[in-house]
């Protein structure tokens, strides 16, 4: 599946894609991380066949959290206030042995998440997950499980009226990380990750 990035200036962005974030431009509006295709698209003007699943963040796939960090910052990228303001962060219970993680501010403030897990640091860089942040986490399972989609594991991070509840499905090669975090204040508009391509 490719995401896709709705913003005012699609040149713009790729430019920050490709010079910042150090993802590869495959045309005018396509931007790749290994495996992985970014989408660009005008804010006002969504791609044919989108699968408008509204997506909170991209998170793609690296072998080391702190080097990421460290290349990206060198080329000017911005740590993402709403996400990791401090630098990576790790979650145990994520797979074997948890993930280290750190976030940047991508295109327009969109959210870019570079994941890595632990344990694993020999990995091709590239799709690692995208993200729907919901409070119905049925219902969106639901339509992925319609389009083929099956949960391959469920987590509940923190407990009380903290806890955020987690589900990864995935949907032929395609990993999506569910979650029923409160949203975090955003633009206002029709722009950011709106969705999604089939390949």
């Amino acid at each position: 599946m490719r995401p896709v990035l709705a913003v005012d200036d699609p040149a713009k962005a790729l430019r920050q894609l490709v010079q910042v974030l150090g993802l590869v431009a495959e045309d005018a509006t396509t931007a790749r991380f290994g495996d992985q295709r970014i989408c660009l698209c005008p804010a006002d003007t969504p791609p044919p066949g989108l699968i408008p699943l509204r997506l909170d963040h991209v998170a793609l796939r690296i072998g080391d959290a702190d080097a990421c960090r460290q290349r990206i910052e060198a080329r000017g990228g911005q740590l993402s206030a709403s996400f990791t303001p401090s630098g990576p962060s790790e979650i145990a219970a994520f797979w074997d042995n948890g993930v280290r993680y750190v976030f940047f501010d991508g295109p327009e403030g969109w959210p870019v998440e570079f994941c890595a897990r632990i344990g694993l640091p020999d990995v091709s860089e590239g799709h690692d997950h995208l993200a729907i942040r919901t409070p119905n986490l049925d219902g969106v399972e639901a339509a992925l499980a319609a389009m083929g989609a099956a949960r391959v594991a469920q987590h509940v991070l923190g407990s009380g009226d903290a806890a955020v509840e987690v589900r990864f499905v995935k949907l032929g090669e395609t990993m999506f990380e569910l979650f029923d975090e409160p949203p975090i204040p955003t633009a206002a508009g029709p722009g950011g990750w709106i969705g999604f391509l089939p390949d």
